[in-house]
């Protein structure tokens, strides 16, 4: 049960956030797992956000919701742990969110966890869930008109959905509708995989090969980059995960930095389904400034070099995209891109995760002898032709 309703009668009157669950779930169904859960990855950036937009409140102990902001405001029900409520809106301390009868209520944001970005499915009508992504499957379950559940996941035209309790369900994407808009739904997942990758001209680590550093790095090139698409209208993710920590963590070596980048790429992936495009943003090593630089009305930019693995059967999709995008910087950006090269196995990792989709980029963004400053720009030409070509696609 999610909320039980204080009555001031002896027979207290039960509200059921979904009224269909409990008789349905009371013979513990087998539903088809979905995968990690989990979608407030804090680690990832949400650019264009806000602290609760989007977001849910988790029920961690037995909670009272009033019917107002405050202690001295009436309590209008209970939600027990387990249970994730929609945000709808803030006051002060207090979360405003949505109760079973249509009105809202009052939960204190100190006895809550949160969880965002999160994206959940509202139900326009009374509907079938199902233990499959089909309408042959089994109805194990239904939903009422209003009524929220997360999204755990996506498989093909079907939502996979959390239920009280941690059971997990389908629902047929064409009878919901998500709390994202189209707008609002990330599309770009940006992430380092050698995360400190610096410049010579800043870097605290220049022994031996190395231009690392744990704080000025290629991160803020990647966090660039989000920002830019996102005001285009192109809404990102960005990962600042510090892969070389996990890897000294595990104890593992530099040859594991895709096997660990590849788990938050599909963790990301499972979280939020409308991700299409993957760019993986890297600098060259030691080439030659006058290779990885070029001047443009006036301004130094750090010229882009795209790499695309060739050890898997669909690297042709990811060699397309690339061609494209080197053809529009170099028309509109002269001499930016250094051009696409493909790599085997036997010339380096060769696969680049770029196997999880045919948007998936590996950028290398000037080299050691660049700065921050010209990678920056890069970054920014890069948005900007990158924008220009989503958009023609639409």
């Amino acid at each position: 049960m999610i909320f039980r309703q204080i009555a001031s009668t002896a027979a207290v009157a039960v509200l059921l956030l979904f009224v269909a669950f409990i008789p349905v779930y009371g013979a513990s169904p087998s539903v088809a797992p979905a995968g990690n859960t989990d979608m407030a990855n804090s680690r990832i950036i949400a650019n264009n956000s806000s602290s609760t937009k989007g977001s849910v409140v988790k029920i961690v102990d037995v909670t009272n919701l009033r019917s107002g902001p405050g202690l001295d405001y009436d309590i209008v029900g209970k939600a027990v742990p387990g249970v994730t409520l929609p945000i709808v809106d803030t006051t002060g301390d207090w979360y405003v969110v949505p109760l079973p009868s249509g009105e809202r209520a009052y939960v204190a944001n100190w006895v809550v966890e949160t969880e965002t970005p999160l994206r959940y499915v509202v139900f326009v009508d009374k509907t079938n869930l199902r233990s499959g992504p089909g309408l042959e499957h089994d109805i194990v379950g239904k939903a009422a008109s209003g009524d929220t559940l997360p999204i755990a996941g996506v498989e093909g035209d079907w939502y996979i959905v959390t239920l009280s309790g941690g059971k997990q369900a389908y629902v047929a994407n064409w009878v919901v509708r998500t709390n994202l808009n189209e707008r609002e739904t990330p599309k770009v997942y940006i992430y380092h995989t050698h995360n400190r990758e610096s410049w010579k001209n800043v870097a605290r680590n220049v022994t031996g090969s190395s231009v690392d550093d744990t704080e000025i790095n290629i991160t803020l090139v990647g966090g660039h980059l989000g920002e830019k698409l996102t005001k285009s209208g192109i809404r990102s993710l960005v990962e600042t995960e510090d892969f070389m920590e996990r890897l000294k963590t595990q104890k593992l070596g530099f040859s594991q930095s895709y096997a660990e980048s590849r788990k938050a790429v599909t963790k990301a992936m499972k979280a939020n389904p409308s991700l299409a495009y993957f760019f993986d943003i890297h600098r060259d090593a030691d080439v030659p400034r006058k290779n990885t630089t070029v001047t443009i009305k006036g301004k130094s930019y750090a010229r882009i070099l795209f790499v695309i693995g060739t050890a898997h059967p669909n690297h042709a999709a990811n060699q397309k995209l690339a061609n494209e995008l080197d053809k529009r910087l170099n028309k509109k950006y002269p001499g930016l891109s250094r051009g696409v090269i493909s790599k085997s196995v036997h010339q380096g990792n060769g696969e680049y995760n770029q196997s999880l989709s045919p948007g998936s980029l590996l950028l290398e963004i000037g080299g050691a002898n660049n700065t921050l400053e010209e990678t920056k720009l890069a970054a920014e030409a890069f948005s900007d032709v990158f924008s220009a070509y989503y958009k023609s696609l639409k």
